[in-house]
């Protein structure tokens, strides 16, 4: 059975000298991870693991000595990981995989007895396990009861510890029914083959005025500007998620009766787009594709639609923006907001690539094509919705 993944963080409750060992623990755990990626690539190891243990295992063990050796092999593993992902994806000008925040991820060596209670942690304190409450949530105590989890992450955050628990919650199977298609477009955020407009001006508004202060302070320098820097980066984080999270909400309400959410198979658009015919960078700033992480997205709005007994399902995003939803013939030509088709009707191109999208599923759509005169009167009231943040604005 298929699973979505669902990642919460809790803080750890912990004694000042406590965290100071747990503190001291990450710190190591994150020079370890950064001293070893740039040894790899700077003697070009081979990329298996035995080649990886012989080159750095000792050394690790010799210089990182609150480390223990499990916690060695975690990290050393996670670089290799790393190292073939660049590789795979050939990017032959990528930075050597660097480590910016004390983090780590554990394995069933290095903790046991995770609940909603609490987790018991070895590691950071030779040869000893200790438990550690978590601060209570209903919300954490309902996960747990029903669902299982898989290895955490211990990381720190404004200098207090923190777990981070990723909860497997099974997709149970979907019976076949209506399927909506979402576009997600470069000005409106989501355009779904209903008519509906999923935006909000009030965000865009508060990124370009974190953008322009952000901008200030690196341009300063100073050591208070990086302080300030580091919280508007929070502060834009916690933006982000909450848009992306009420922006799910938004689409799986106004689904209705549909079975179906379908997306387009964005996981190389940022690749694809970032450059223009000319070969020189696109600024990406002003789009929707800049604004969230498309691939966060996707997993939220994938969870949030299971737990309603709907599934999110992808396609290939190649031509949807150019084809004519009504006949399937790439004989239109796209301008801006407008898609014209070749017998003189004006679609609405998000309209019209989300109407694609939903006939790609190869699920009945939730909104009858338009095949007739009815299509300009329906075409017009799409041209002039006009956006009420995350409240649908139907057709």
């Amino acid at each position: 059975m298929e699973t979505v993944k669902l990642t919460y963080n809790a803080r750890l409750l912990m004694g000042n000298t406590d965290f100071k060992k747990f503190d001291t623990f990450l710190g190591q755990a994150q020079l370890a991870y950064n001293w070893c990626a740039e040894y790899l690539k700077l003697h070009n190891v081979p990329l298996d693991i035995k080649s990886v243990h012989r080159a750095v295992y000792d050394i690790m063990r010799s210089t990182y000595k609150v480390l223990p050796a499990q916690c060695v092999i975690r990290i050393y593993k996670e670089v290799l990981a790393a190292l073939r992902s660049i590789k795979s994806n050939k990017h032959e000008e990528a930075k050597t995989p660097e480590r910016k925040n004390k983090a780590m991820r554990l394995d069933k060596r290095l903790y046991s007895n995770l609940s909603n209670e609490g987790i018991s942690l070895t590691g950071f304190e030779k040869n000893k396990r200790k438990f550690f409450a978590i601060e209570s949530y209903p919300v954490l105590d309902e996960l747990f009861s029903k669902h299982t989890t898989t290895d955490p992450l211990v990381f720190t955050r404004n200098g207090e510890p923190w777990l981070s628990i990723t909860f497997e919650i099974p997709q149970g199977i979907v019976a076949d029914g209506l399927a909506v298609g979402i576009d997600l477009g470069m000005k409106r955020f989501a355009v779904s083959s209903d008519g509906i407009v999923f935006d909000d001006k009030a965000y865009k508004a508060r990124r370009r005025r974190l953008r322009f202060l952000k901008s200030n302070l690196k341009a300063k320098g100073t050591k208070s500007a990086k302080r300030k820097l580091k919280r508007l980066k929070r502060k834009e984080r916690g933006q982000s998620k909450d848009f992306m999270c009420r922006m799910a909400n938004a689409i799986i309400a106004s689904s209705g009766d549909a079975t179906h959410i379908v997306l387009e198979n964005l996981k190389k658009i940022k690749k694809n787009t970032s450059k223009n015919e000319q070969g020189f960078k696109k600024k990406r700033h002003n789009n929707a594709f800049s604004q969230v992480a498309l691939a966060k997205f996707r997993e939220i709005l994938t969870y949030k639609a299971a737990l309603t007994g709907k599934r999110v399902v992808t396609v290939s995003p190649k031509w949807t923006s150019q084809i004519d939803s009504r006949n399937g013939k790439r004989d239109g030509k796209r301008h801006g907001c407008r898609y014209y088709c070749s017998d003189g009707i004006v679609l609405d191109a998000d309209w019209n690539a989300a109407l694609n999208i939903a006939i790609r599923s190869k699920h009945p759509t939730s909104t009858a094509l338009p095949l007739d005169g009815k299509l300009q009167f329906l075409v017009g009231r799409c041209l002039s919705m006009r956006h009420r943040g995350v409240k649908p604005a139907s057709l």
